[in-house]
């Protein structure tokens, strides 16, 4: 099920720009755009500490109070600074709870596969969200899936995930979630790449580095 729909406030700012942008962020609060539905955008700013804490918890959907108004919005966007540190900037785009959108999940595994207590296992897990489609009020908090029984010879993927009654997966069902390898195996597949890229043969009339100049 869907997890309960925050509320977000949000102060309305008349000016834009880096250093207004830079003096809300000293004070604690994040530059914000509303947008969408063929509505007219709104420049706001929200407090810091709060839109921290919702995507900490993973809420992609949220009751936006704008203009004295409540509109729910999908925090569609989020810009980082350049060390990914802090959010600098946020994109809430106008949704109807009712209508259907598309919305990347974190994916949760749980347990220990068995299949790791071989010699030279490693737990490989290649994807940390899923994309799905469903309708906007129904959006997973989280996609959860038990990899116990994971064996060597058996990857677990998209297709393998058991998704909530209305949400379907858009990533590709063959795209891997997880697998158990064995080390060996793997330092012997990089190997055998090295030595085929090493006998590639010379393209004919290709320039070489010497005579670049």
């Amino acid at each position: 099920m869907a997890q309960d729909i925050p509320t977000l406030e949000t102060t309305a700012r008349d000016k834009t720009g880096s250093r207004y942008s830079a003096r809300l962020r000293e004070a604690g609060q994040i530059p914000a755009v509303v947008y969408g539905h063929k509505q007219d955008p709104v420049h706001v700013a929200v407090d810091a500490q709060v839109i921290t804490g919702l995507l900490h918890e993973n809420t992609q959907l949220v009751n936006a109070q704008v203009a004295g108004k409540t509109e729910p919005c999908l925090i569609k966007d989020i810009q980082w600074d350049y060390l990914g540190d802090h959010i600098i900037h946020v994109d809430l785009a106008r949704v109807d709870l009712s209508e259907e959108v598309e919305v990347e999940v974190e994916l949760e595994l749980t347990g220990d596969p068995k299949s790791l207590q071989e010699a030279g296992a490693v737990l490989d897990h290649p994807l940390s969200t899923v994309t799905v489609k469903c309708r906007a009020d129904a959006i997973p908090e989280r996609l959860i899936h038990d990899i116990s029984e994971l064996t060597t010879d058996a990857p677990i993927t998209v297709a393998d995930l058991t998704l909530p009654a209305g949400v379907v997966a858009v990533t590709d069902p063959e795209t891997i979630i997880a697998q158990v390898q064995i080390m060996a195996e793997i330092e012997e597949e990089e190997a055998v790449e090295a030595e085929a890229a090493e006998g590639e043969p010379e393209v004919i009339g290709a320039k070489k580095e010497d005579e670049a100049e």
